[in-house]
């Protein structure tokens, strides 16, 4: 069982950015527990890859650090520009970027 304490430390990275995705209404923080979760499973999918002598669990990690690199990329620039154009990035106050469908003057 030497694999336990790495298990349990990306579960417990899993859990506080849950956390944090949940409890948070502030964008960065959101996105930050974001990241945080795809730790988590990074060091629970290399853990596992030790554990049944595999390489896949490392490759894993490659993809989920390429995604995750990305991911982030995109969210950043995504909440650059929610701030220019709203001066906030709480996420009651981002929302209404939300576009509801047609409005009536363009049915017309």
């Amino acid at each position: 069982m030497e694999y336990a304490p790495t298990l349990l430390a990306g579960g417990a990275l899993f859990v506080i950015g849950l956390a944090m995705v949940l409890l948070r209404s502030e964008l960065l923080f959101v996105l930050m527990g974001i990241e945080v979760m795809f730790n988590g499973a990074g060091l629970t999918a290399a853990a596992a890859g030790q554990y049944w002598h595999d390489a896949v669990g490392q490759v894993l990690v490659l993809f989920l650090m390429t995604i995750t690199g990305a991911e982030l990329a995109v969210a950043l620039v995504l909440v650059y520009l929610a701030y220019r154009r709203l001066r906030t990035t709480e996420l009651s106050d981002i929302s209404t970027l939300r576009d509801d469908g047609p409005s009536e003057e363009a049915a017309q």
